[in-house]
């Protein structure tokens, strides 16, 4: 019987609003550079490769405060680079990490609140397991959501990223279930789906593109259809 519902964060419940394009553009203005969002946006597709070759190279920036803000800090510097702006590198990346440590730089997806607030009314309980820096809680709680999770376990906190098991057993432990009892909710087959599997968990994969469909796991194609499962 399924007691608690565990969810991935970016790209399932929450995406960076404005992106990085929007984020950086304001940022470089606000300094004082010359920059239109298209000068920059053209440049999204090489950051976007810049953090899949790092996270499949080595993703363990994800298991501590330090490597999971550094990890980001180099996207932005790479990225001012590709924009002719080097010479400000560091001062654009800082400025673009701690504008996204803000709530107001996060957008709930449309089906998150109406999910968590039927699953809470089913009395299951739920969780948090994400690869995320060590803002994750104080992000949660800056959005109004923190009231509907019982638990929020971020990597840099534990130690541990997914698809490492890990992770996982200190949510469980933390929420006192077996694996039996859990289902995980993410939008990536690789670190979701791979590790709540490992850990024994059902994976849940989020496809609202409909990229994933032979993924090998359940997929929905929105929130609301996840409801339908319990």
């Amino acid at each position: 019987m399924i007691k608690t519902v565990f969810f991935d964060v970016g790209s399932t419940l929450i995406d960076a609003d404005p992106d990085i394009d929007g984020a950086f553009h304001e940022v470089a203005v606000r300094r004082g550079h010359e920059l239109e969002r298209a000068e920059v946006s053209v440049h999204l597709p090489a950051v976007n490769r810049f953090y899949e070759e790092e996270y499949l190279r080595d993703g363990d920036f994800w298991c501590s405060p330090e490597g999971s803000v550094e990890m980001y800090l180099d996207m932005y510097r790479y990225l001012s680079h590709l924009t002719g702006l080097g010479h400000d590198a560091e001062g654009i990346a800082r400025e673009v990490n701690e504008s996204y440590c803000r709530p107001a730089h996060w957008r709930i997806l449309d089906d998150v609140l109406p999910c968590l607030k039927e699953l809470k009314r089913r009395h299951l309980r739920l969780g948090i397991v994400s690869n995320w820096s060590s803002n994750l809680e104080s992000l949660i709680r800056g959005l109004r959501m923190a009231p509907y999770f019982d638990e929020i376990v971020s990597s840099a906190d534990v130690g541990y990223r997914k698809p490492n098991p890990m992770i996982f057993t200190i949510a469980m432990e933390r929420m006192g279930i077996e694996a039996g009892e859990a289902v995980h909710v993410g939008d990536r087959p690789d670190a979701d789906g791979r590790g709540a599997e490992a850990a024994g968990i059902r994976p849940i994969i989020v496809d609202r593109a409909g990229a994933c469909e032979d993924c090998g796991y359940a997929t929905v194609r929105s929130l609301a259809e996840l409801v339908e499962r319990f």
